[in-house]
């Protein structure tokens, strides 16, 4: 479903599915499971997406502070270049929000900078302005690159986006398919008996199943004018519990595991 991609950050670059069902055939596996790979797929997807969001807000962030910091040490250069020998420098700085000051000094060769983490350096001039430069440089560049793998990741978050889709749909189209083949045959769904042990709830025959190789369907009827809100449905990797207000209508283990995740459940004909 995805190809290495190279210049990218090492994100996968998602494959179109242009044919669902030569894939399935190709692979010999059920859309269902296909859809299982694709969501795992696009879930990676979101992670990198959250992380290279994060990152690139952590740079523009400390852009203007950089820049700023360039500005400043840039300003003490020029006025060490025009200053005479021995004549103070005056400067102009904030001392609180709203509040500034005047003061003047000496000429310096040498700068303190911040460098986080309750760290400060001296540099010297030249060396303050080479170091700042090249950090912009280089932030400018992690934002532009940031700014291109997010569009990158986007684009393959739409692909896997509609191959789920057309996936899912194709399945569905599948079973009905198959549906309408039982009833013209007649065979529609030789219900079994569904046999849990222990099965506490349900009286015998009070549910019927079909199986396809990778989906389950049970069915269990419900007391006349029950509400969605009223049942209670429970399922584990290796058991399923149906109650409703309270009174448990099937409770079993199944005769296998099952996925959780991808299992789920609706009311119809209420």
């Amino acid at each position: 479903f995805f190809r290495p991609s190279e210049g990218k950050r090492g994100i996968p670059e998602a494959i179109f599915i242009d044919n669902v069902e030569a894939m399935c055939e190709k692979e010999n596996v059920e859309p269902t499971a296909i859809v299982v790979k694709l969501q795992e797929l696009y879930n990676k997807y979101q992670y990198m997406q959250s992380s290279i969001v994060a990152q690139r807000s952590s740079l523009k962030t400390k852009l203007p502070d950089i820049s700023s910091a360039l500005e400043v040490v840039n300003h003490l250069v020029d006025k060490k270049s025009k200053a005479s020998e021995g004549e103070p420098t005056k400067y102009t700085y904030q001392l609180a929000e709203n509040i500034w000051a005047k003061a003047e000094a000496g000429v310096n060769d040498n700068v303190c900078l911040w460098l986080g983490a309750n760290v400060m350096l001296e540099y010297s001039l030249e060396e303050a302005v080479e170091l700042l430069t090249a950090n912009e440089k280089n932030a400018r560049e992690t934002v532009k690159n940031l700014d291109e793998d997010m569009a990158f990741l986007r684009d393959q978050i739409t692909t896997t986006e509609v191959n789920i889709a057309r996936t899912h749909n194709y399945g569905v189209k599948q079973r009905q398919k198959l549906k309408e083949q039982q009833e013209k045959s007649g065979g529609e769904n030789e219900t079994s008996s569904f046999a849990p042990a222990p099965r506490t709830g349900g009286a015998k025959g009070a549910y019927t199943w079909k199986q396809e190789s990778e989906e389950v369907e049970l069915s269990v009827p419900m007391p006349k004018g029950a509400a969605k809100s009223d049942i209670k449905v429970t399922i584990l990797a290796e058991s399923i519990k149906v109650a409703h207000d309270g009174k448990v209508l099937l409770e079993g283990q199944l005769a296998g595991k099952c996925s959780v995740s991808g299992s789920t459940w609706t009311m119809t004909g209420s």
